[in-house]
């Protein structure tokens, strides 16, 4: 559950895939809450050192050690290094990678609302803080080919606040296309986007979502999603003032997720958010329900001068104009 907890299903997962992995095999992973970290944070192991091959004396402990440690190269540079001929004293740990671990990539990280590695107040763990597993890599690197997020509007406690993709301004990469990243907002609290309450017909129309992004890349499913027609209708949990009994509510105010904010600064340089849109069933909501006017939803109409009544279709959350297929 926390940062240790987080790395050690990292190992397992990791552990179970050096198992199961044959070379024409193609990567998805998934993952909610949590799991949503657990599982970037798996892709960005496998992003930076591939998949060690089974029977190899490099250990998967050995290499997740590497993996706390930031700056060391990963299997990519090593292997262009050697190929130009660049790579100058390899260690016995690089010269055991570059034999026995695959460069591989990871054809999509698929996620429902990516909450840190705690998603519980701060103030209650004594002991732990972010530092505990800020080491861990949940970002987008090249070698992971398709992320997509579904993000929760109505989720208010800050201390399930979302991690939402970003990218650095110093960064030399091609900006990733809407096609290969999309981040989207969708109307429910964290568990009913990604499916934590029993019944609740909200977490259908983001399923369904990530579904067929899937399916878009090759991936076949057992079961089709068949989303009922008021789905988006759903009433919305006050996950805010039902946490721990009414006792948060106590300690923490109610938090509105910023949606398509302007970029941040941060230690490493300025973070911006990649691809972020908004799918319609939000303006559906909005438009059918004079009740249901989410602070944030119409905090982003303002500063983008648009009326959510008039919107028919999903869009992308900084050109509203811009309408993203479904």
């Amino acid at each position: 559950m926390f940062g240790k907890g987080v790395a050690a299903n990292v190992v397992d997962a990791y552990e179970w895939l050096v198992g199961q992995y044959n070379p024409e095999d193609e990567i998805f992973i998934f993952g909610f809450s949590r799991g949503a970290f657990t599982a970037r944070s798996l892709a960005g192991f496998i992003a930076k050192y591939g998949l060690v091959k089974p029977g190899a004396p490099l250990g998967v402990a050995q290499l997740f050690e590497r993996y706390r440690r930031a700056d060391d190269k990963t299997i990519w540079k090593l292997a262009a290094e050697e190929s130009a001929g660049t790579l100058e004293s390899p260690s016995l740990e690089e010269r055991w990678m570059l034999r026995y671990s695959m460069p591989v990539t990871v054809a999509m990280v698929g996620v429902w609302d990516t909450v840190g590695a705690l998603g519980v107040p701060w103030f209650s763990i004594e002991g732990v803080s972010r530092s505990s597993f800020g080491w861990l890599h949940t970002g987008l690197r090249l070698p992971i080919q398709h992320a997509f997020h579904a993000l929760a509007v109505d989720e208010h406690r800050l201390s399930f606040a979302p991690t939402p993709w970003t990218v650095l301004s110093t960064t030399q990469s091609a900006p990733r296309s809407l096609d290969s990243v999309e981040q989207r907002w969708f109307p429910g609290n964290h568990g009913s986007v990604g499916g934590g309450y029993s019944g609740d017909l909200l977490v259908q129309v983001p399923l369904k979502w990530l579904k067929a992004k899937a399916e878009q890349l090759g991936l076949s499913f057992r079961y089709d999603v068949e989303v009922d027609p008021d789905a988006h209708q759903a009433p919305i949990a006050d996950s805010y003032s039902d946490f721990m009994n009414g006792i948060y509510k106590r300690f923490s105010k109610r938090h509105f997720r910023d949606i398509a904010p302007p970029p941040f600064k941060g230690e490493r340089g300025t973070h911006t958010r990649v691809n972020e849109t908004i799918d319609i069933s939000v303006f559906d909501r909005w438009r059918s329900n004079v009740s249901y006017r989410p602070v944030n939803v119409a905090e982003w109409a303002k500063r983008y001068k648009v009326d959510p009544t008039t919107l028919t279709a999903s869009v992308m959350a900084n050109a509203p104009s811009d309408i993203v297929p479904d």
